[in-house]
């Protein structure tokens, strides 16, 4: 049957449009590479080791967009806008010259990769990460960390504790997760997962909603990210750093944040937002803890440098420093008048010090390298390579009480004042609890999913 005209002409503007929509489809290419999200992640894994903030071989930083794309060496320049063959950010992953080829001692970048920095540089370099001077680190998105192993291949040494806030469970740090065990039998409860390799802290905020999660890979990256503590979904990843993140502790008011890094800072960060208020680079080597005051005015950080130091959390300014230690230090608190600091490390011993003047008050010595220290009720409890925890009064650092059980050297430690209990973590992967009022386990069993208390003991 032949078309009326008008349904010729009906039928010729809808193949017209058809036409143009497949013409578009044609002329689409892939979305632009996102910088944000496609290159910084490579540079991160490749080139910080030899081009970041602590080293910069040949010259070159690329640790922020602001160094990566500084021309400052027309004759050779990092990148240039459109032109991949003139950008050294491109040929150097391409030539065939292996003294010139990055990365340097490890095998060539992946074709798929290069090709991917290769259509960036030749689409424009465009930066789509926000902040130019901000690190790398700091822009990527959240890593999804692969799974835990069903069942640990070994005990892993547990550099993570904490009480749920009833003190019915107990969080425990393990390999790309943190495990859940109940406080009283040490029976396993449940796992949560996307967690970095190790896990160094874990702190809850103070109205116990939110985990604070505080780890990293070593010499790689640190993250301190968030979580619900009974669905285990990561609510947020506060910070992200270059190197891991050792120490964390909410303020009193849960507002803000400290983290202490192995990239030698003190950052605090709004926990609500994950703005950071501040990012001290005060110390000379990796920070390794931090505490703040019980009015949550100051904030007190100990270092491998050997240095203790306690800052103004509204300024960020320096308001107190003490040099009388003679190696690295591992822990720090105030005391309960916030008036003075209890330091302590590998010298085998803590010290009492004032905030006003940075004097010595008193000293607990003799007690082994001390690798954790907490004040809670006006007493203090510290545990290290002497594999037992002890009890000490703040107000003279005379011992009282020494727990005994544990076997190996303690790494982690918690308290719960409504229960009465105190928990140590352990090198050899154990976790002992006791009753503070007569020092007796409650009980004590392996923090790796899969491997007794006895396997571990052996360990």
């Amino acid at each position: 049957m032949l078309l009326s005209a008008p349904n010729l002409k009906g039928n010729t503007v809808l193949m017209l449009c058809l036409i143009v929509a497949c013409v578009g489809d044609v002329k689409a290419g892939p979305d632009p590479v996102s910088f944000r999200a496609q290159i910084a992640p490579i540079l991160l894994e490749q080139c910080q080791t030899c081009h970041g903030a602590a080293e910069q071989k040949g010259g070159y930083r690329l640790d922020t967009f602001e160094f990566l794309s500084r021309n400052e060496d027309l004759s050779d320049p990092v990148l240039v806008a459109g032109m991949p063959e003139k950008s050294r950010l491109y040929t150097s992953l391409v030539t065939a010259d292996r003294d010139e080829r990055m990365p340097k001692k490890a095998p060539p970048l992946p074709a798929a990769q290069a090709e991917l920095v290769k259509r960036w540089i030749a689409e424009g370099a465009a930066f789509d990460g926000g902040n130019a001077t901000a690190s790398l680190i700091e822009m990527v998105p959240a890593r999804t960390h692969p799974k835990a192993p069903e069942v640990y291949a070994q005990p892993l040494p547990v550099t993570a504790l904490t009480f749920s806030p009833d003190g019915a469970e107990v969080f425990a740090g393990g390999l790309r997760e943190l495990t859940v065990w109940d406080a009283a039998t040490g029976a396993l409860l449940r796992r949560i997962g996307n967690v970095a390799p190790r896990t160094f802290d874990l702190v809850f905020a103070p109205d116990g909603r939110t985990l604070a999660v505080a780890g990293g890979a070593p010499g790689e990256y640190g993250e301190l990210r968030l979580f619900d503590p009974k669905s285990g979904a990561m609510q947020s990843q506060a910070l992200s750093s270059a190197d891991a993140v050792l120490d964390v502790e909410f303020s009193p008011s849960g507002e803000l944040i400290a983290c202490a890094g192995a990239d030698r800072s003190v950052s605090i960060v709004e926990a609500a937002s994950g703005l950071r208020r501040h990012h001290l680079t005060v110390h000379s080597d990796a920070v390794t803890a931090v505490a703040f005051s019980p009015d949550g005015a100051r904030i007190a950080s100990v270092s491998l440098d050997r240095g203790a130091k306690v800052f103004d959390v509204a300024t960020g300014k320096l308001a107190g420093i003490y040099r009388e230690h003679q190696a690295p230090l591992y822990s720090v608190a105030f005391s309960p008048d916030g008036t003075q600091i209890l330091s302590a490390g590998r010298d085998k011993a803590v010290h009492g010090w004032s905030i006003a003047d940075g004097k010595k008050q008193r000293e607990l010595a003799g007690q082994g390298d001390v690798l954790k220290l907490l004040v809670s009720g006006g007493q203090t409890y510290l545990a290290g390579s002497g594999a037992k925890l002890v009890q000490a009064a703040v107000a003279d650092l005379k011992l009282s009480r020494a727990f005994e059980g544990a076997r190996d050297w303690i790494y982690s430690m918690a308290i719960h004042p409504g229960t009465q209990r105190v928990a140590a973590g352990s090198y050899d992967g154990t976790v002992t609890i006791w009753n503070l009022a007569d020092g007796k386990v409650v009980t004590s069993f392996c923090a790796s999913p899969g491997c007794s208390a006895k396997t571990a003991a052996l360990k």
